[in-house]
């Protein structure tokens, strides 16, 4: 019987958007979504595995309950001054529409009871998810040009009930995830950086000495305007001046491990449940590549290595020569924390057809303060060592509440109704931490649901939920000049490619108008 009802298990692992806590995917069950999540107590289903595995202990019998959500997320960028290091506009759209026009997710949940006290439970589902494409020609294409991270928690679970009113609840959990991520990368700044130090390592540190005693405190301009001239069209050295974008393609595949626990009390003549449940921080250790693009540039430059190769050999080709010696190819790692959480729950049965319902949920957010991508180092054709430094997403995150309250309303033996309002905050602090793959800000969450009992073994449960987002300002700036070192850098300017990877840009505009609408179904069965 339960193995037939994994019929929903294959819309898992779908990429889904970015919401509530940064990462974290809305729904659990749908059944929660009719209460806007309010239903931490309730315990009515086999989804309590999620939310307080310690409610396993109310059920009667073996349980399957097993849910899909399709989700339908709107929102309207307006860029407002996005820039490159040399201060020259991006150029481009406003993005789009920047999530799928549809994204899916499931969960399954099965409880049996293993006496009269342990209840044994099994819970798959998608704890975090994030989905955002842009169009390719989009003003923060040098931030993000689209971001999927998709995951799948299987979680055990077993209860211990040990009297009417008190049981407990423990699980543990593993989890798998998959990352995509792709950006632009500012090849013309890059070129320029890189002619510009290799004045500074050709003259031997001659240039700082000139500048010195012609009383200028920055070499800089000089060796930048020497580092133009070199990558400019010039035919009489036969340079071409560098046209078009690279590309960076990040994905990679992890897993980690977790637990979870919690506590359900009884009272009032089990008209009335207090529930109190965690779960942990789990570490996600992602292995994947790190695929550069430069295929569409194009332009000729003197070798950096040895300028004056550009007299006998002539100038070299800039796409082939960043493959080889500024951006090969290479592995990647990525260690990436999903927070721990805690969600406080009340249920109260006022009368024989409304119940009342509410939860808190706490998130430790702050333990993403970043998100840093390594790249692995490789050999040049020469045998020498390139290191291209890591990429790095400032989130700061801070840590978050959502609140919710909801109802229960028995209209007769087969149909309960239910209804729920939920308030969550964004963990991004701020426009400065508001990079273009965290388009979030303070939620407002609308809920309905309906729960039909067919008979004594089936019951379905459909959901309704809208979701209105603050309208947010982004004014993230990189801190990665595409040469590859960390602004503002040295008194020489451009440093070696081996402290990060990045553009300098910054991404500067107005996220608005962003909303959710979410449609849910649930089968709940008994055996």
């Amino acid at each position: 019987m339960i193995a037939r009802s994994l019929f929903l298990c294959s819309f898992m692992a779908l990429p889904v958007p970015l919401l509530a806590a940064g990462l974290e995917f809305p729904w659990q069950s749908t059944s929660a979504m009719g209460s806007a999540n309010a239903n931490a107590a309730e315990a009515a289903d086999a989804s309590t595995i999620y939310y307080n595995p310690a409610g396993m202990s109310r059920l009667k019998g073996t349980q399957v309950s097993q849910g899909l959500q399709l989700l339908s997320v709107r929102g309207q960028f307006e860029d407002e001054g996005s820039a490159l290091l040399d201060g020259s506009a991006t150029g481009g759209g406003n993005g789009g529409t920047y999530h799928p026009k549809l994204i899916g997710a499931g969960e399954f949940y099965a409880v049996t009871p293993y006496n009269d006290q342990i209840t044994l439970g099994l819970g798959i589902f998608v704890p975090y998810g994030a989905n955002v494409n842009y169009k390719s020609d989009w003003a923060g294409r040098y931030s993000l040009d689209r971001a999927a991270i998709e995951s799948v928690n299987i979680n055990p679970s077993l209860s211990i009930r040990f009297d009417d009113q008190h049981s407990i609840g423990f699980g543990v959990s593993g989890q798998i995830m998959h990352l995509r991520l792709r950006s632009v990368a500012d090849v013309k700044n890059a070129v320029a950086g890189v002619a510009q130090n290799s004045v500074y390592e050709f003259a031997g540190g001659v240039p700082n000495a000139l500048c010195s005693g012609l009383g200028l405190a920055d070499c800089d301009p000089v060796t930048g305007l020497i580092g133009s001239i070199l990558t400019s069209t010039n035919p009489l050295l036969g340079t071409q001046a560098v046209e078009g974008e690279g590309k960076l393609n990040i994905e990679g595949y992890g897993y980690g491990f977790g637990w979870n626990a919690g506590y359900l009390f009884a009272f009032n003549d089990d008209r009335s449940r207090f529930g109190l449940s965690y779960r942990s921080k789990i570490v996600q250790n992602i292995k994947g590549e790190f695929d550069w693009d430069f295929g569409a540039v194009t332009g000729r430059i003197p070798n950096p290595q040895d300028p004056l190769t550009v007299l006998t050999t002539g100038a070299v080709d800039v796409r082939q020569f960043t493959e080889q010696y500024i951006r090969p190819d290479t592995d990647s790692s990525i260690r990436l924390v999903t927070p721990e959480n805690v969600i406080a729950g009340l249920f109260h049965q006022l009368t024989p057809r409304l119940a009342l319902m509410s939860s808190v949920n706490w998130t430790r957010t702050s333990r993403i303060n970043e998100l840093r991508i390594k790249a692995e180092a490789r050999q040049d054709p020469e045998g020498k060592t390139v290191k291209q430094g890591d990429v790095v997403v400032k989130t700061a995150f801070r840590d978050v509440f959502k609140v919710s309250a909801g109802i229960n309303y028995t209209i007769d033996e087969r149909w309960m109704a239910r209804a729920g309002l939920g308030y969550e905050q964004a963990p991004t602090p701020g426009p400065e931490a508001r990079h273009a793959s965290l388009p979030d800000a303070n939620r407002r969450v609308y809920s309905m649901g309906l729960n039909y009992r067919k008979d004594k073994k089936t019951s379905i449960d459909v959901a309704y939920s809208f979701i209105t987002l603050e309208d947010a300002q982004a004014n993230y700036q990189d801190n990665c000049h595409p040469t590859g070192y960390e602004l503002p850098g040295s008194d020489s300017g451009v440093q070696a490619t081996d402290e990060c990877t990045g553009n300098a840009d910054r991404f500067k505009g107005r996220f608005s108008n962003t909303y959710v609408n979410s449609v849910g179904v649930q089968l709940n069965q008994r055996f």
